[in-house]
């Protein structure tokens, strides 16, 4: 694969209020802020990130609002591209309208996340021969499938794994749901970083599992803004 450049780079945050689990999730006050300005900030503070491939895929006018607010480019997600059923090239659907070869996504919902991480990945990113780039964090733990079968290997001997010692267990790996990177013309094949399938398509790009925490309900949000601010004050 061709080495990338950073000018071909989007640079895309997708957000939205109709969140159910935790209605109005990017926009509830957090830590004298919100999750969604928290992340807007955090790209503007970054050295390396060309603002001017930043974009925010919305479509509410209060987000509208922050966008303009903070100066960063929007790019107006349909109401068609919310609904089921879900398709890459739908929620994504503006991988054929931003002049743009590559994507890094980064998630609103991980307040945790450093600004040394996300340059980190997208280093590592404009650097790798691979299309994709997942951001994963290690489980070094037992993992069994629903008939009671071991899905990863232990290499101790018997009595260690009656213990369930898991220095000898193989270390898997859990997504982030923080940094996603890719292709823009394979969303449209409806490919998300790269297949799956085979080593390194996508890559995997290992994140400190503290950055990684993901806010899908209400008590993670409380939790999260107790870890936020006792991570600004040390």
């Amino acid at each position: 694969m061709e080495s990338k450049n950073i000018n071909d780079v989007c640079f895309i945050i997708q957000a939205r209020t109709q969140s159910t689990r935790v209605p109005n999730k990017m926009l509830r006050p957090f830590a004298g802020s919100s999750l969604l300005e928290i992340a807007i900030n955090k790209i503007l503070q970054s050295s390396l990130i060309p603002k001017e491939n930043f974009y925010l895929s919305i479509m509410d006018q209060e987000l509208i609002d922050i966008a303009k607010k903070y100066n960063v480019n929007y790019f107006i997600r349909s109401e068609e591209s919310t609904q089921e059923p879900v398709t890459l090239p739908k929620v994504f659907e503006w991988y054929n309208k931003l002049p743009f070869k590559y994507y890094v996504h980064i998630n609103a919902c991980n307040p945790l996340l450093k600004i040394k991480t996300i340059e980190n990945f997208l280093q590592k990113f404009l650097e790798t021969n691979s299309r994709g780039l997942f951001g994963v964090f290690e489980k070094k733990t037992f993992l069994y499938n629903n008939k009671g079968s071991m899905l990863n290997e232990f290499y101790g001997e018997d009595k260690y794994l009656a213990t369930l010692e898991t220095k000898f267990v193989e270390t898997c790996y859990e997504a982030a749901h923080s940094l996603y990177a890719g292709v823009t013309e394979d969303i449209g094949k409806e490919i998300y970083m790269g297949t799956f399938k085979k080593p390194k398509d996508p890559e995997f790009f290992i994140m400190d599992e503290i950055e990684c925490f993901d806010i899908d309900w209400p008590w993670q949000l409380e939790i999260a803004e107790i870890m936020y601010k006792n991570k600004n004050n040390e």
